[in-house]
This record gives structure tokens, C-alpha cells and sequence, in this order.
């Protein structure tokens, strides 16, 4: 039975069951409108630049390119509108997050579980060299693997540093590093080399604070119910988590979503839990930093705090394509992640390129 039927079922639950509403009924069609795409054995996402973002996309083009001459922004296209039934009419907060968790997609076969995320950031922090004062713009490709054996990698890669004020920069003599601190690290305008660190150890995979093997992960349960249950345990877990279980269950059911090697079944799962949850929000359609179309979903870093994480989810494929932090005071700058690839693959470990 597929995850398309699973979330009918729970819609329509029989053929002669009692007429469950027009909002049903709509999600329904709207499901089985839906044609399914041909799954693939693999799925690289390759860097786009001419819809990227306007920030931290100019900083991607500057990485990817690793040299200065890349600054030049451009438009991303217009969000992408909210999915509607046959009849027109918008689907709801929830019912969207049903749709994702139709879309979940059967993992592909591949010897490995592979993580490869670009992180960017605008820190709040002045550099300079020459006494001109302006801030930076930083990236950076963190990559992890594990086999099903349990052995792990880690890969890692500095790219091109940035400054956001291109006319202070070039007033401060157009410098091309810059110190990290006391530690003896620089920023530069040039992408440093990828690294590969294989672990000695078999890798325990942490679900908030408890460790879990391959196994374990993959046999957790995909019942909704069931599953919040054990994100509640597993939040219950950490000594020093403070604030209540609540709090804990949007960010540990949504590293289900692409975090951890979970089944297409505990991921649909995933997403049924995270519609039922009071504090998490259906923000409407958006693109991430790659101008990638998705559907902003937030729920707060701690409740009665106005900063909430955002992540952006593509419909089409159920998968995660960006998170970040909103509603943080600019003081303490900003910063974006973006998942370029979560799953299995094929591809042996290898140190992260500049691309």
C-alpha cells in the first residue's frame, strides 16, 4: 500500500463510510490528482545561479565561481502559488502538510547514507584590515556519510568569504583574508580545500539526545501517535534539555525529515505528527537561497519567543530543501542552511569540491 492510499484511508477510510466533508473530499481529489513521478536510484541537486536569492545567493555565485568578480544579484522567480483542489480552492496549512506526507518518496538503493548541506553566514561582527569597517558573508559544505555497516565520514569545506559592503571593502585596500579571532584561522576570497575524515568508530545517530543505529532508526514506528511518543522519549533523554516536551517535538520530529536515514513510511509519518502539532505553521509558498520553490513551514525555537526556525519543503518530492532561523534580532546576524542532498547513494565518500 503506498503513502498515497495510507493518507486517503485516513480521509476516506472506506468506500462506504459517511460523506467526511467538503475540506476531505477536496484533499482527496487533490491527492489522487497528483501523477507519480518514476523513482531514480540517485538525485544530485547541481548549483543554480540565475534564480538564485539575493544575498546569500550572490554569496553562493562568489563560492562557486571563487573569485571577487562574482557579484552580481538577480531577481528570484516569483513564489510558486499554494497548491488547489480540482475546484480551485487553496489547500489548507494541514492539508498540505498530508500532501507532503503522501509525496514521501520510497528511498532510493545505495551503500550509503549521505547528508550535504551548504551553510552561509552573515555574522554581526566588523572586519577590516586597514580601519574601514564592514561585515562578511561566509559559506561553507559540510557532507556526511554512513554505510550500513555503521562506519562514518565527515567532509568539510570552506568557501569564498564575502563582503557585504563592497565600497568599504575596496576603501579598506580590497583585502583578500582576514583573521578568525585568536585562533589563528582566516576568511578568504578563495574556496580553502575539502577534507575527508573517515571515523575510526561505528556512528550511533543521534535522534535530539539518544544514540540509535541504522537499525534502530529505520524501525522506528509510522504510526503519528507512536512516533510522537518516542521524540518525546528521545527529547527526555538529554539531561540538560530545558523547556518543556512541547517545545522539543517540531525540531526532533523534523530531523526525521531529512536529518536521519528514516523510511519513506516514518518520514510520511513524520509530517502526519507535525500537522497535528499547535505550534507549528503552514507559512505559504516561498524559494529557498537557491530559488529552489517550496512551502515555508516554522514552528518556535521555544514557545512565547518571537525566533522561529523555517524549513522550506519541496511538495513535489516531500524533501527538504533549506532551513533557517526568523524572527532573531539583527544584532545577532543571520544564516541559512541548505540541504543540497539527503539519502542513499551509490557514490563512495569523497572530500567535498568547491563547485
Amino acid at each position: 500500500m503506498s503513502d498515497i492510499d495510507n493518507v486517503v484511508r485516513a480521509i476516506d477510510p472506506a468506500p462506504n463510510a459517511p460523506d467526511q466533508g467538503h475540506g476531505a473530499r477536496q484533499l482527496r481529489e487533490a491527492i489522487m490528482a497528483t501523477p507519480v513521478r518514476p523513482r531514480r536510484m540517485t538525485r544530485r541537486l547541481t548549483w543554480r545561479t540565475g534564480s538564485m536569492g539575493l544575498a546569500v545567493a550572490a554569496a553562493v555565485a562568489a563560492a562557486v565561481a571563487a573569485t571577487m568578480a562574482v557579484l552580481g544579484r538577480s531577481v528570484p522567480a516569483p513564489p510558486p502559488s499554494p497548491p488547489a483542489t480540482p475546484d480551485g480552492a487553496s489547500l489548507s496549512g494541514v492539508s498540505l502538510l498530508l500532501v507532503a506526507a503522501a509525496k514521501a518518496e520510497a528511498a532510493p538503493e545505495g551503500a550509503y547514507w549521505h547528508l550535504k548541506e551548504l551553510y552561509t553566514r552573515r555574522g554581526p561582527w566588523p572586519f577590516s584590515r586597514n580601519g574601514i569597517i564592514y561585515r562578511l558573508e561566509t559559506s561553507s559544505i559540510s557532507e556526511r556519510w554512513v554505510d550500513t555497516d555503521g562506519r562514518g565520514w565527515i567532509g568539510y569545506r570552506q568557501l569564498a568569504a564575502r563582503p557585504l559592503d563592497l565600497e568599504a571593502w575596496r576603501r579598506d585596500g580590497s583585502p583578500t583574508e582576514w583573521a578568525i579571532g585568536k585562533d589563528g584561522g582566516v576568511y578568504t576570497t578563495s574556496p580553502g580545500k575539502g577534507t575527508l575524515i573517515r571515523l575510526k568508530r561505528k556512528q550511533k545517530l543521534h535522534w535530539s539526545a539518544m544514540p540509535l543505529t541504522l537499525q534502530q532508526v529505520q524501525a522506528l514506528p509510522a504510526d503519528p501517535e507512536a512516533l510522537k511518543k518516542r521524540a518525546a522519549e528521545a527529547i527526555l533523554s538529554d539531561q540538560d534539555f530545558v523547556g518543556s516536551v512541547a517545545d522539543g517535538l517540531p525540531p526532533t520530529l523534523a530531523d526525521l525529515l531529512y536529518q536521519l536515514p528514516a523510511s519513506p513510511q516514518v518520514r510520511s509519518a513524520a509530517y502526519q505528527a507535525l500537522a497535528t502539532l499547535p505550534t507549528v505553521r503552514v507559512e505559504g509558498p516561498t524559494t529557498d537561497p537557491l530559488g529552489r520553490p517550496g512551502l515555508a513551514v516554522t514552528f518556535p525555537i521555544q514557545n512565547g519567543r518571537s525566533a522561529r526556525t523555517r524549513l522550506i519543503i519541496d511538495l513535489e518530492t516531500s524533501k527538504v530543501l533549506a532551513v533557517d532561523v526568523i524572527g532573531m534580532p539583527a544584532k545577532n546576524g543571520d544564516g541559512a542552511g541548505v540541504v543540497l542532498e539527503s539519502g542513499w547513494t551509490g557514490i563512495k565518500p569523497s572530500p567535498p569540491a568547491a563547485e
